[in-house]
């Protein structure tokens, strides 16, 4: 029988990888405090790391980065709100360097959840009188109002994404409001649901997969007592670093950093234009630092519900995988045209059907060819129109085609799960149905023309009709991704089914 986890246990791993972070970033430093690549906050969250672990030590690069910040440009894109939060969290730093820093930079505060949150948790740690105490309730009301739809915090209106759920979860749990907490402990419960005992913390909407969310999830699981999934997560963690030798911004394609990342190289894929390395390798290694920094908890043993009964995402789980799915969006990241799919359970769980979309406002290597629902030929692609869940294990989409609909249904069972396409145009030449992509790290074998095995997984796929298979046909935000399709056919249904041995 196995020690039962302990707050300690995670405390201590947090800890390690917060201190293997900030001796990352010391080596990444460039003579004049800036990092070997462009940052918009990396420098006041390494600030913040190093004087929290060990100012003594780290007190060059302290220097150096604050002079950096000083000098820094303060130009449309500058992100004011994050550095004064680093900075204000900063331990023994003066009024006098944070205005000197700051200066005149005015907030952005854009219509996204994180950035509303962020500005209110920097309201309460600037002031304390009675004006601004009513001016954060209101603005706290407004968050709510926009953003808040129990038990979810939403990236923007009508978009959810994992990531920044997990993002405003932890920063709401450092208000000393009660309401507050209360408010983040129930985000806290769905990030538990999301993670399961396959510590993959954030497979939906922008950001997927990405560190940013994970180590924000860590501390929340960590705070209210979901310490099992905080294990699992912190194991993600520690298997990206391992991979990458150093910690990849994306979890889901662990490799090293190469020198021009970004969303058009193939070696960085599931990143997204705004993305820094240093920027999410500082702030990662900020709520590490804070998660071994918490005091004991409880640890709970039922996080969340079997079934969450929301609009906006649809999560199911059985014996054998974990399946997850955002019903509504605006972007091609925002919207599962397939559910997302962990196979297995623990540290041998793998993403089986990986999130999909990644950046589209700027060149890169998704587009729609990347969504997994039906087109004709390679030049028409499939939308979503829309997403619903009509029972407790059904989805039912409706997407448009050639100015056609469309519909798919989506059912999962305890051990299988069935995708079911139907098209009511009479001319199907070259109608590609399902066009479902997997991870291409999944080790398929084809033993017929309408089956698929995969031995380590215990899984078997298989369609009505013969498979169209086509190895690395698209990018998925953890990187190439093999596309199954049924050619020429009016309706088409493909099933995943586990098994307990090989398939």
């Amino acid at each position: 029988m196995s020690l039962p986890l302990t707050n300690s246990d995670l405390r201590q791993r947090s800890l390690r990888l917060a201190s293997l972070i900030a001796d990352d970033l010391v080596s990444r430093q460039t003579s004049d405090g800036q990092f070997k690549q462009p940052d918009f906050y990396a420098k006041a969250f390494a600030v913040n790391l190093w004087a929290r672990l060990d100012r003594v030590r780290y007190a060059k690069s302290i220097e150096r980065a604050l002079t950096a910040l000083k000098s820094d440009r303060q130009d449309k894109s500058y992100h004011r709100e994050f550095i004064e939060y680093a900075l204000l969290d900063t331990p023994d730093l003066s009024s006098d360097t944070v205005r000197a820093v700051l200066r005149n930079a005015p907030n952005q505060s854009p219509d996204v959840a994180n950035w509303q949150l962020i500005g209110l948790i920097n309201r309460q740690k600037r002031r304390s009188d009675i004006l601004a105490k009513m001016f954060n309730r209101a603005h706290f009301a407004f968050i709510l109002h926009r953003y808040w739809r129990k038990p979810l915090f939403l990236d923007r209106p009508g978009s959810f994404s994992a990531q920044y759920h997990a993002f405003c979860a932890a920063l709401l749990s450092q208000s000393d409001n009660d309401r507050h907490q209360r408010i983040a402990g129930q985000a806290a419960k769905m990030i538990a649901k999301f993670t399961g005992s396959h510590g993959f913390t954030n497979l939906l909407g922008r950001g997927a997969g990405q560190n940013f969310g994970t180590a924000c999830a860590v501390y929340a699981l960590m705070k209210f007592g979901h310490l099992d999934e905080a294990d699992a997560a912190l194991y993600r963690l520690e298997d990206g670093l391992l991979k990458a030798g150093q910690l990849p911004l994306n979890l889901l394609a662990p490799t090293p950093l190469p020198d021009k990342p970004g969303p058009e190289n193939p070696q960085t894929p599931g990143w997204y234009s705004y993305n820094r390395h240093d920027d999410y390798l500082a702030f990662a290694g900020h709520w590490l630092l804070k998660a071994s920094l918490l005091q004991d908890v409880y640890s709970h043993s039922a996080p969340c519900p079997k079934t969450v009964c929301s609009p906006f995402v649809a999560p199911y789980s059985s014996e054998y995988f974990h399946a997850q799915m955002t019903l509504t969006g605006k972007q091609g990241f925002d919207v599962s045209g397939a559910p997302v799919i962990v196979s297995g359970h623990g540290s041998l769980a793998q993403v089986l059907l990986p999130p999909t979309g990644g950046e589209q406002d700027v060149p890169s290597l998704y587009g729609p060819d990347a969504h997994p629902l039906p087109a004709i030929g390679d030049q028409v692609f499939g939308q979503l129109l829309r997403a619903k869940r009509t029972s407790q294990n059904t989805i039912d989409l409706t997407f448009g085609l050639a100015g056609s609909i469309g519909h798919r249904r989506i059912e999962f069972g305890d051990h299988c799960v069935i995708i079911r396409d139907a098209f009511p145009q009479k001319d199907i030449r070259n109608l590609h149905l399902l066009r479902i992509l997997i991870d291409d790290k999944v080790d398929l074998v084809q033993t017929g023309h309408n089956t698929l095995i995969c031995h380590a997984l215990g899984l078997r796929i298989t369609a009505d009709a013969p498979l169209q298979i086509t190895p690395q046909a698209a990018y998925s935000a953890a990187g190439p991704a093999t596309r199954i399709s049924v050619v020429e056919r009016s309706s088409a249904t493909l099933t995943f089914c586990w098994s307990d041995g090989d398939a």
